[in-house]
């Protein structure tokens, strides 16, 4: 819904934007045509923000605006909740192989460090939660600031070939 007052302002605009492009080239404007320019680009960012405002409700909530996770509609928690599942057993060995479980602050994943270079656990991650969640539960301590290491009270239930837990 384009209004007759935001096609006639679309218009100005493209002429003040003509004439800014002029004077970021080097040719003087008159200090008068600069503001007009100005408040012609002021005037039209707030017609537009009017009409968007009249939008019909059902356009305002349309998919582009919404995206999906991924083209399966599943969404990123169940995603995030999968590859720390796969990715438990390995941090689980490392930890008791003596590596520490570092939390990234600025992207909030935990990452085995301490390993020698060539293990292929070394900067495994699992997500920040999931690491909380571990050292919540007792399996892991907070050893440094954002480290955590295998709590060595902590042992792991083995399943024998009868099921029971030993």
């Amino acid at each position: 819904m384009i209004t007759a007052r935001l096609n006639r302002l679309i218009k100005a605009y493209r002429i003040a934007k003509a004439l800014i492009g002029d004077a970021n080239r080097g040719l003087a404007i008159p200090g008068p045509v600069f503001r007009w320019c100005h408040k012609v680009r002021q005037a039209v960012w707030a017609e537009i923000a009017l009409v968007v405002n009249h939008l019909n409700p059902t356009n305002k909530n349309t998919v582009e605006s919404q995206p999906m996770a991924t083209e399966t509609g599943e969404s990123p928690a169940s995603i995030s909740k999968r590859s720390d599942d796969r990715a438990m057993k390995d941090i689980i060995s490392a930890l008791q192989d003596g590596a520490h479980l570092r939390i990234h602050t600025k992207v909030r994943r935990a990452a085995i460090e301490g390993l020698p270079d060539k293990d292929a656990r070394n900067g495994r991650t699992i997500s920040a939660h999931r690491a909380m969640r571990l050292a919540k539960e007792g399996v892991i301590t907070e050893v440094a600031m954002d480290r955590y290491a295998m709590s060595p009270d902590f042992e792991l239930k083995t399943q024998t070939t009868h099921g029971a837990m030993q």
